[in-house]
């Protein structure tokens, strides 16, 4: 035997043989490895670093207020007014019933017409005793635009002002007929933007 066979004999023991099958998985797996490494980089990232996405996280906002009526003699809590705090970009998927959100005829239970408002962000209530109402709305640093409807349980208007497009188009959004909601009340109206944890509104007074 020569020098060179022996060589050749020697290299040739020494290679190892794998099946492609082998190769591609090997393969899969590094690729599969630097991917998962990828997508934890960015979740990293996304919670470190000041990012839209994380300006615009949504929050609960509590919303507090009073309404009060003229009696007459004095400013008084106006119980049982309806307060509505309605995202302006709202579309429930069906409307209800004007009159089950009226002062009036508000329905304490299982209302469909407090549930559309709540399922998109918003609040309907009723004040209490004092006349007070406290709710939780969503909201985020840059803001949720709402409507503010408020309608008298106590004072009635005796030549209501005719509602504006605008308000006509804000409440049709979830109620019909628009004028059940509001009868011969009193009304207030306002917007709000809920960018921050508390609010506190003005008092309304009727």
């Amino acid at each position: 035997m020569t020098a060179d066979s022996a060589t050749k004999t020697v290299r040739s023991e020494n290679v190892i043989t794998l099946p492609r099958w082998v190769v591609y998985f090997q393969a899969a797996l590094l690729g599969l490895i630097a991917t998962t490494f990828f997508v934890f980089g960015l979740m990293v990232g996304s919670l470190t670093s000041g990012t839209p996405a994380e300006a615009n996280t949504t929050f609960d906002v509590q919303v507090t207020g009073t309404v009060l009526w003229d009696n007459g003699t004095e400013w008084v809590a106006d119980e049982g007014a309806v307060v509505f705090i309605m995202p302006r970009s709202g579309k429930p998927l069906e409307r209800a019933a004007g009159n089950s959100v009226a002062p009036d005829s508000f329905e304490p239970l299982n209302n469909p017409g407090v549930t559309i408002v709540n399922r998109l962000g918003g609040a309907v209530v009723r004040t209490d005793a004092a006349g007070k109402f406290n709710v939780l709305i969503d909201g985020s640093e840059t803001g949720v635009d709402y409507y503010v409807l408020g309608v008298s349980k106590n004072q009635t208007e005796a030549n209501p002002q005719p509602l504006t497009k605008q308000q006509l188009a804000a409440i049709g959004t979830y109620y019909v007929p628009v004028e059940r909601v509001i009868n011969d009340r009193a009304m207030f109206w306002s917007t709000l933007k809920a960018n921050r944890k508390v609010i506190e509104l003005a008092t309304i007074k009727f």
